[in-house]
């Protein structure tokens, strides 16, 4: 642009018209003179537009890395969820146990303060129709410990592929953000 400029100057300086050639003379130096100003300006904008390009790149990516972070805390507390459920369900047998060693214990006494036999009859009924009902008490305990514990062992695998989708997701938009800028500059030339 400036080599044209200052190519008209001469041509109309050549022509006889000296006060329209040193216009035309100072307009290139003006237009040669704004053009670097605009080359100047434009390398500042693109660094300026590099450095806000860099820190968005690397607040996507922090905030992906957060957003994992927190959701592998998640999985490891259903992780700690199903081991407590564990503990919870043994401790909820383990008193199915003891009421029925309680309730034995009192059949057997009172049974025996009443002169029945403990080894047959309807003391041994009782006696085998309460360990079949604990018996059913804690299968079914069992059952729902190990469906919850189940539950929560799926919400930790949940919480780790989150995890791992948000650094991806951060990693692309990362790479989205670094390829509009590049575009950019390409564009400005």
């Amino acid at each position: 642009m400036q080599l044209a400029i200052a190519a008209i100057g001469k041509v109309i300086g050549g022509m006889g018209l000296s006060a329209a050639g040193s216009g035309a003379a100072a307009a290139g130096t003006a237009a040669a003179g704004a053009t670097t100003a605009a080359g100047a300006s434009s390398g500042a904008l693109t660094a300026l537009q590099g450095f806000g390009s860099a820190l968005k790149i690397l607040g996507t990516i922090g905030a992906g890395v957060a957003a994992a972070n927190e959701s592998r805390q998640l999985a490891t507390e259903a992780d700690l969820q199903a081991g407590q459920e564990q503990v919870e369900g043994q401790q909820r047998q383990n008193r199915i146990r003891r009421e029925l060693a309680r309730v034995l214990g009192q059949n057997d006494v009172t049974y025996a303060a009443a002169g029945i036999d403990l080894s047959g009859g309807i003391a041994q009924e009782q006696a085998t129709t309460a360990r079949q009902r604990a018996t059913d008490e804690i299968t079914i305990d069992q059952r729902d410990t190990e469906f919850r514990r189940a539950l929560y062992r799926q919400r930790a695998s949940g919480y780790r592929a989150r995890g791992r989708s948000q650094i991806g997701g951060a990693l692309i938009g990362a790479l989205g953000t670094a390829a509009d800028f590049g575009m950019n500059v390409a564009e400005r030339g």
